[in-house]
This record gives C-alpha cells, structure tokens and sequence, in this order.
C-alpha cells in the first residue's frame, strides 16, 4: 500500500536558509550592514554590524540570484540554490566583497555665486498618513532594507547637499539606525549610487519629529535629478517590527520612491506630499 501526504503538506511551500558573513577580500574585515536579497524580489534583509546575516527564501526564489551589495564595494551575485546548499554543508557562508572607492570631485563654493535653497516637502503632523518602513506581517529583520526617498529636480545646475530633513511621524524603538543615500536616475528610477562611504544616521529615545542630517562633511556634489533616501538598516530592541513612518499625505508636489527589500525594484509615486527635504547651495 502507497501511502500519500496529507494535503496541507502538499501545498506547504518550501523554503532555503542562508546564513553567512561578508568580508572585505583584500583586509579581511567584516563588512557592517550590507545588503542582501534576492534580485527584484520582495525577498531580503541587512547583515548586522558585525557582517553576519541570516535569510530565509521561499521556494519560488529558489533558481533566482541573490546579491550581496555594500557602498565602496562592488556587488556580487550568487545563485540562490548555491548558498543554499552550501548553508546546509557549512552552517555559515564567507561573502567576500572587492573594495571600489569612488573619488568625489573638489569644488570651491563661493558665497556670493551660489544660492542656497529648499527643495522637498514639509508636511510634519499635519497629516492622518504616514509612509511606514514596516510591512506586516513581516518578520523584523525581513523589513530591514526596506527604502523611501524622494526626487529632488536639480536639473544640470551644479549643486552642493548642505542637509537632509526628514519628519519622522511615528517611532516606537529606543533606538533606529537609518542609512542615506544619494542617487542619480536611469530610466526614471534610482540607480547609481553617488556615496563613497556610508552615512548612519541614527535616532534615540523613540524620538519623532523634525530630524536633521548635516552633511557638509561628506563633500557632495550632484550635477543632474536625483534621489535621496534613507533605508533602515538597524533598531533597538531588535524582537519584531513597530511602528516606524515618516509623514506623508495625498496629494502633493513630490515625487516618491520606495523599495520593499534591499535588493527589489523601485516604486515610483508622484504628486505625494512628504515629511522629507533636502537644503542645498545651488551654482547660478
């Protein structure tokens, strides 16, 4: 006698655990909070501080690619099905990424040619919506990785990012550590990314409201659109996902753009009204 599965096993879907550590190939080192996911899938997270992630992929990933990507360094991609099988033999995968540093041009800025100005939104608590970096029911680390920025229509005038401002709508971690990033645009969506280090942007004590990044340090310059966004990265205490959004409304004259994972397409929202701007010094 054949004896057959039960039908609720039948239709369990399968999935593959991957866990590993990402190094740089040339020192050794681990590499904190690079980003892991499967290519264009809702499927990823962020390594913690010290490199190590762990990712659970359903079966309908399996065949796929998943990247291992971190600023300064260039991405690699591996079949799925791969680290998988190499989970199983070694319990932990060693990522080694190359170190690409990127060499940011020197500009002079004169007081009395260049301009500075706001561009971005406003919205703070005037608003019932919220633009949240949680997606239930996602496991916590499921949603780190997960991005919102905004366009900033610079057109070819050379300008210089003085600051970010974000309003954070609703934060319920005693601590949330965000990653910003600058990019131009291809085809309309995020692209190259103008970083040559990463910036950590980090917020304590369940703080909301107006926050303000200075980035004069980090010497950027942008010449063309582009995006700026921040993408969570990391929170404290680390048990399972909370209210985390910045104020948003509809509609409005920015244009939004978010990814549900670290390495999933973008999602572009017009005519939005965002608690997110950016103070630049603009060449006239």
């Amino acid at each position: 006698m054949v004896s057959q599965a039960a039908p609720w096993l039948e239709k369990t879907p399968q999935k593959g655990l991957v866990t590993g550590i990402v190094v740089d190939a040339g020192t050794g080192e681990t590499i904190g909070y690079a980003s892991v996911g499967v290519v264009e899938t809702e499927t990823g997270t962020i390594a913690d501080e010290e490199g190590s992630f762990s990712l659970t992929v359903p079966e309908a990933h399996f065949g796929k690619t998943l990247r291992i990507s971190a600023i300064g360094y260039a991405p690699k991609d591996v079949k799925v099905d791969d680290l998988i099988t190499q989970t199983t033999r070694e319990k932990r995968v060693k990522v080694s990424l190359t170190a690409t540093p990127v060499a940011l041009p020197e500009v002079q800025v004169n007081a009395s040619t260049w301009k500075k100005k706001l561009m971005g939104g406003k919205l703070g608590t005037q608003t019932k919506f919220t633009h949240s970096f949680v997606i239930y029911p996602r496991p916590l680390l499921a949603n780190f990785g997960r991005e919102i920025g905004i366009q900033i229509g610079n057109g070819k005038h050379l300008s210089f990012l003085n600051e970010l401002n974000f309003y954070l709508h609703t934060n319920k971690y005693e601590e949330v550590l965000f990653r910003l990033n600058v990019y131009y645009l291809k085809n309309g969506k995020p692209a190259q990314n103008l970083l040559s280090e990463p910036i950590y942007v980090s917020v304590e004590d369940r703080k909301t409201g107006w926050i303000k990044v200075d980035l004069e340090p980090y010497n950027l310059y942008v010449e063309e659109d582009f995006v700026i966004s921040l993408e969570w990265v990391d929170c404290y205490p680390k048990t399972h996902s909370q209210r985390l959004a910045l104020s948003a409304s509809l509609p409005g004259l920015q244009t939004t753009l978010f990814k549900d994972a670290s390495q999933s397409k973008w999602t572009k929202v017009p005519a939005v009204n965002m608690g997110m701007n950016v103070v630049l010094q603009q060449k006239e």
